[in-house]
């Protein structure tokens, strides 16, 4: 490394010499075309080197310049301009105001608008500034950038984050926003390389999503892919690899901790009992499980393009290889990516094009995200190595594997060696349309896309025996495929025209149809042979075989509209609607409408305003709009028939055939409806270098789906089904400030924040009934679901301290049955001497009241630097894994502070093999800071690297979580959990991992 920095020095100083041989000395004063003043800090560079400087306060500078030079001169908020030097010694150059920060386009529901007219609100995510993170999909990258949008990252290799925008507004599981891809609609978007993509944009509140309907209820994620441009063939190429560690472990007890605590439980629970473990022999092993499951991961991916065109013709292709080897021993993934964007121009007025892209994946050990197919318990090892006791060893002398009958813990590392799970997809999505210009005003866009995808998995159970707990007596193999494919036709015309020099009328209106077919099918035997070239259903057992097939249609059409005048660029309107057909719904639900109406005023334009403030944009807005949130099965409103059930009628008792309804329905079933208010304001100051959003929104969703239980009367005292029962609200604030310097003496930066505060409620729910959720396994539930509450609450018991005494036991009326000194001591909160569910309190809930991001960065001369960091505050968790302890599992290393007569502790109660309680010392704050991404880069110089034909190389090394500081004692706070009823809970979690990377950008 050293000597690589001394060869780089060397040819830092070769260049600088030939760049400053046969200077002359320039000077010059740099004003504003507007007004004549001078403007401080104009970045002067000579073209093509990084020598320049930076005008002072007066607008004057002064440089030497080699002769030939070119001078650039630019400045944020201004046109840039290029001045030969030739023989002159003295230039002076007015740089005008930039108009194109109104000309700023963001993508919007079927189309693109000027930042400055939208009256939704709208973030936008330039790819480049996503390619700067290692990461999988592009949602990942999001995290810490726009307000609003909180992102929950997994540490499982391949898995996508869980995507919250504005907080929580369904109790269902379907909360994650609408994904658009180039038109497309899709379901996941992890197949999507991050160096393909132009920009993310995402689309927060009705007035913006409305126009998508049914579906917008929880935000819209917009997702260009990058196009061709005209000109010579450009390559590309950016490839990095480096390797992954666990962000954080727990610290479990040591064999000597354990087997003293497992003593102290056995002779304060029953002290007539034997002691578990001699104390002279008990260390004699001591196994750390969590290393003997975890290895140092690795990650490496590759992406390549090229791309060129002429004015006829544009194309993109781009070739992309990921692959990650998990911090789990046996866990990775890896994902192939090929994209081909063409696009052709047959008259000015006539354009055909398509996008095309394939992918194909493979993972083991890693879970699928189609919860059709089989599933992998691989995940539970850590729970496992978290629980098992050190006094077992990994193998035994024999070289067998350790276990103990003195819990029902699997060997972990057992486990791993004895799961076979593997699953592969591929992916094939494209759009192809044509765009024609009718009389300059009116535009014909008629876009197709397709979606088709496979997938396969296999799980398979070898023979094996571990111990009685842990074995399996006949090889098995279950396997699953999935297929499905969707067709969207979407025909739109647009009308854009100006008038009277001030009146902007844009008029959208269109036409939607959408197919969507999928078929599941999964079967297993057993007696499969052990060999993976055997796992195929026929080389099993017939006689023990078992199958099932499901599948569905859905089908949806839509109307849609959209109306956008602008006044002067002063007066803004938008007005929207779409009028969704869906076959997800009964026919007399079948239909919604969904409108918005957003206005905006551009008080910067006001000429009683402009020139008069600081503020080179102020612009004001208020929406209202209504959107849908259909994730349900589309079966829910059918009922299912049994067959199979004879029954005998008759004098004779016949056998005659039967069948009978399984199910409850609600005939009347319908969308949830999110009605929202959003009012926000905008502004630019310092010539456009500092900008910044504060925006107020109000969205309440009506009509909640969720699964209701049957009245006792009815007879099914388990049974349930779905309705519209509930109504939660959501409403905060959210803040976004940034600011971008000009360049000076090669040096600039920009920094950025951003905040949002949510409250979340359920407002309303039929019959008043809570809803509890949580279960971990030994009978109890720890969250409730309330009216007043945020969804999913925990709901526990309230510790009050520990007692101390006998005495002190004697004297509390009100206490847990067998409770004994260095117990808990619980509240008895309505004072009726008893311990029981009417003591429980509500003590928060998983979702953040503050999230926030920092990202910033700069660059001088030939050096980059970029950061993000995240944090959220005021969020509870809930340490599963700890409160499912039971009798001779392992404990965290804490619990040497636990209470003894001659520690007294008030924190940490007794050792103990009872069933642990749901109380609030397993609640935890889930509040954490964490350094998302650090990246420096180095750039070599033009000058070196155009003798190879190269026009660009840079060098970079990124460490991504390499900090995180958090208050829970578990591998993650990071837990969305299955549903939004029970997020929050460490059981089996992967934790989250900090990846040191190195990477190298080349363009050509």
């Amino acid at each position: 490394m050293r000597t690589l920095a001394y060869i780089l020095t060397g040819l830092w100083l070769v260049v600088c010499g030939r760049v400053y041989a046969q200077d002359q000395q320039v000077t010059g004063r740099v004003v504003s075309k507007t007004d004549g003043q001078g403007l401080p800090g104009v970045s002067v560079l000579v073209k093509g080197t990084t020598t320049g400087t930076a005008t002072d306060v007066n607008g004057n500078f002064g440089l030497n310049v080699p002769s030939g030079a070119v001078l650039q001169f630019s400045m944020i908020g201004m046109t840039s301009q290029e001045v030969p030097v030739g023989n002159q010694t003295v230039i002076n150059v007015q740089l005008a105001d930039d108009a194109r920060a109104l000309e700023e386009v963001v993508v919007v529901g079927y189309g693109t608008q000027r930042k400055i007219d939208v009256t939704g609100s709208v973030a936008q995510v330039k790819g480049e500034e996503l390619a700067r993170q290692p990461v999988l999909s592009a949602t990942q990258a999001l995290q810490s950038k726009v307000s609003g949008v909180q992102i929950i990252n997994s540490g499982a290799p391949g898995q996508a984050p869980v995507v919250r925008i504005r907080g929580t507004g369904t109790l269902l599981g379907g909360a994650d926003p609408l994904y658009v891809v180039d038109g497309i609609i899709t379901e996941d978007i992890r197949n999507i390389n991050t160096a393909d993509i132009t920009s993310v944009d995402v689309l927060k509140d009705a007035s913006a999503t409305a126009i998508y309907g049914v579906r917008a209820a929880n935000g819209v994620v917009l997702i260009t892919t990058r196009r061709g441009k005209t000109g010579a063939p450009s390559v590309t190429y950016d490839g990095y690899v480096g390797i992954r560690t666990p962000a954080y472990r727990v610290r479990m007890a040591d064999s000597e901790l354990f087997a003293a605590y497992s003593n102290e439980a056995v002779r304060y629970d029953n002290p007539t009992a034997p002691l578990p473990f001699d104390p002279a022999t008990a260390t004699a092993t001591n196994t750390d499980w969590f290393k003997a499951i975890t290895r140092t991961g690795f990650q490496q991916n590759h992406a390549l393009s090229v791309s060129g065109g002429t004015d006829r013709s544009t194309y993109l292709f781009s070739a992309g290889y990921f692959t990650e080897k998990g911090i789990l021993k046996g866990s990775d993934y890896n994902r192939l990516t090929l994209r081909l964007n063409n696009e052709y121009t047959l008259t000015p007025a006539f354009k055909l094009g398509h996008n095309l892209s394939l992918a194909n994946d493979n993972s083991n050990l890693t879970g699928t995200s189609d919860p059709a197919l089989p599933s992998t318990a691989a995940f539970s090892a850590f729970t496992n190595a978290y629980k098992q006791a050190p006094t077992v060893p990994v193998r035994n002398a024999d070289g067998s594997y350790g276990f103990t009958s003195r819990n029902n813990v699997a060997n972990p590392v057992a486990q791993l060696d004895y799961t076979n799970y593997r699953s592969r997809g591929l992916r094939l999505q494209g759009s192809f349309y044509g765009n024609l210009t009718v009389f300059k005003k009116v535009t014909l866009l008629s876009n197709f896309g397709i979606e088709s995808n496979g997938s396969r998995a296999y799980t398979y159970n070898p023979v094996y025996q571990v111990s009685a707990n842990q074995r399996n007596l006949i090889s098995a193999l279950n396997t699953g495929r999935s297929n499905s494919a969707r067709w969207l036709w979407t025909n739109t015309a647009e009308y854009n025209s100006t008038f009277a020099e001030k009146h902007t009328v844009k008029i959208l209106a269109g036409y939607v149809a959408e197919r969507f077919q999928d078929n599941i099918l999964s079967a297993a035997r057993q007696d499969v042979p052990p060999q993976s070239n055997y796992f195929y259903l026929n080389t099993g057992n017939a006689s023990t075989a078992t199958n099932s097939e499901s599948g569905s249609i859905q089908t949806r059409q839509s109307y849609i509209g959209r109306v956008n005048y602008n006044y002067s660029d002063r007066y803004l309107l938008t007005a929207t609607a779409r009028y969704d057909g869906s076959s997800k719904f009964p026919t007399n639900n079948r239909w919604g409408f969904f409108p918005s109406v957003g206005v905006g005023w551009v008080l910067s334009e006001e000429p009683f305003l402009r020139g008069k403030t600081p503020f080179d944009q102020l612009k004001a807005r208020v929406s209202w709009g209504k959107t849908g949130n259909d994730r349900i099965s589309p079966s829910a409103f059918l009922y299912t028939i049994a067959s199979g059930l004879d029954y005998a009628f008759g004098a004779n008792q016949t056998l005659q055939q039967g069948r009978t309804i399984t199910n409850l329905i609600d005939p009347n079933l319908r969308w949830e409806v999110t009605t929202g208010t959003d009012i926000g304001l905008e502004f630019a100051l310092a010539r456009n270098r500092l900008t910044g959003e504060f925006t107020y929104y109000n969205k309440r969703t009506t009509d909640a789906l969720f699964t209701r239980p049957i009245d006792a009367i009815f007879g099914d005292v388990d049974g349930s089904y779905l309705t519209n029962a509930a109504s939660v609200r959501n409403r905060g604030f959210e803040f976004a400030l940034n600011w971008r310097n000009n360049a000076t003496n090669g040096f600039s930066y920009n920094v950025g924040v951003n905040a949002t505060i949510n409250r979340n409620q359920l407002e309303d729910v039929q019959g008043g009934l809570p809803i509890n959720e949580g279960g971990l396994g030994n009978g109890q539930f720890t969250t409730r679901t309330a009216v007043g509450q945020p969804i999913g609450s925990f709901w526990v018991w309230q510790t009050d301290g520990i007692f101390q005494t006998q005495e002190e036991v004697n004297n509390t009326r009100a206490k847990v049955q067998g409770t004994k000194p260095g117990d808990f001591r619980y509240v008895d909160q309505n004072g009726d001497g008893v311990i029981d569910d009417n003591d429980r309190v509500f003590v928060g809930s998983y979702q953040p009241k503050l999230y926030f991001g920092v990202n910033g960065g700069f660059t001088y001369r030939n050096f980059d630097f970029s950061t993000d960091w995240y944090a959220n505050f005021g969020n509870k968790v809930y340490n599963g894994k700890k409160a499912q302890r039971f009798g001779n599992e392992n404990i965290e290393a804490s619990r040497a502070d636990r209470w003894t007569p001659a520690n007294p502790s008030t924190t940490e109660p007794r050792a103990s093999n009872a069933v642990p309680i749901a109380s609030t010392y397993y609640v935890e704050s889930g509040s954490f800071f964490r350094v998302n991404n650090v990246t420096l880069g180095y750039t070599l110089p033009r000058e070196l690297v155009s003798s190879l034909k190269v026009s660009r190389v840079r060098f970079y090394v990124t460490a991504q979580n390499a900090l995180t500081i958090k208050a829970f004692s578990g591998y993650t706070p990071e837990l969305p959990g299955s549903n939004p009823l029970n997020a929050g809970i460490e059981l089996s979690t992967y934790p989250v991992t900090s990846a040191y990377l190195a990477g190298l950008n080349i363009g050509f």
